[in-house]
């Protein structure tokens, strides 16, 4: 007689198992790859940021103390309320105009940046005014506002107060004709031409030389001194 044979149990998986094990896989590596690409874009941005720091600037019609034709052009971003624009006008600017700007190497241009607060804005109209009547008057502005400026928190820069700074400190401008033509907003296409060019930059001051923008505006010696030497012999 025949023996009967044992009856055997074969494991079988489930139909979707493999499918789900396939998915969860699969799953892994998109993730992975997203997380990749994401690391990797933020590389290249940060590499292209570092890399890429040209700043276009129209020089027409901007306020500029030094000779016409130096080789070296520095322009600074600047807000007339930023506190570091102030330490930048009492420490550098100074270190800047004895080296390069009063030896004839280099031209500084100032341009209004006014982001802090609506008497930014203010304080730069007042600026285009008195460049308006004396082009050289303009420096002694920007040195005396500098010098008497106010808290950023308060709004200090106000048409009498500059006005004011301009009839104590500064001699030869017609604060009468100055003011009819604050009155008149006669600037306003000047400041927002500024504004759309100072776009390019995202805080004050920023300085830009031969159109190469500065990473550290505060470091003469090591950072903004190399940097108009090597534009300098660029030029030679």
């Amino acid at each position: 007689m025949a023996k009967k044979k044992k009856n055997q149990t074969v494991y079988k998986p489930p139909k979707n198992s493999n499918k789900g094990f396939i998915l969860i896989i699969g799953g892994i590596f998109v993730l992975a790859a997203v997380l990749l690409f994401v690391i990797s874009n933020q590389e290249e941005g940060t590499n292209e940021q570092s890399a890429n720091n040209d700043v276009e600037v129209n020089y027409e019609g901007q306020p500029s103390i030094g000779e016409e034709d130096a080789p070296v052009k520095i322009v600074e971003f600047a807000d007339f309320k930023c506190p570091a624009c102030a330490q930048f006008e009492a420490e550098v600017y100074p270190q800047i105009k004895a080296d390069f700007i009063d030896t004839g190497k280099a031209e500084l241009f100032m341009v209004n940046k006014p982001f802090l607060a609506p008497d930014s804005k203010i304080a730069a109209s007042v600026g285009e005014a008195v460049y308006a009547q004396d082009e050289k008057a303009f420096w002694k502005y920007y040195d005396v506002v500098f010098k008497n400026q106010g808290s950023e928190q308060e709004a200090w820069a106000t048409e009498e107060f500059l006005i004011g700074l301009i009839e104590k400190n500064i001699k030869g401008i017609d604060t009468e004709q100055l003011k009819k033509d604050l009155e008149a907003n006669k600037f306003e296409d000047e400041i927002e031409t500024d504004i759309k060019m100072s776009n390019q930059v995202q805080s004050t001051p920023t300085i830009i030389i031969n159109g190469k923008m500065i990473e550290n505006p505060f470091d003469y010696e090591n950072s903004i001194k190399p940097a108009i030497e090597e534009a300098l012999e660029n030029n030679e």
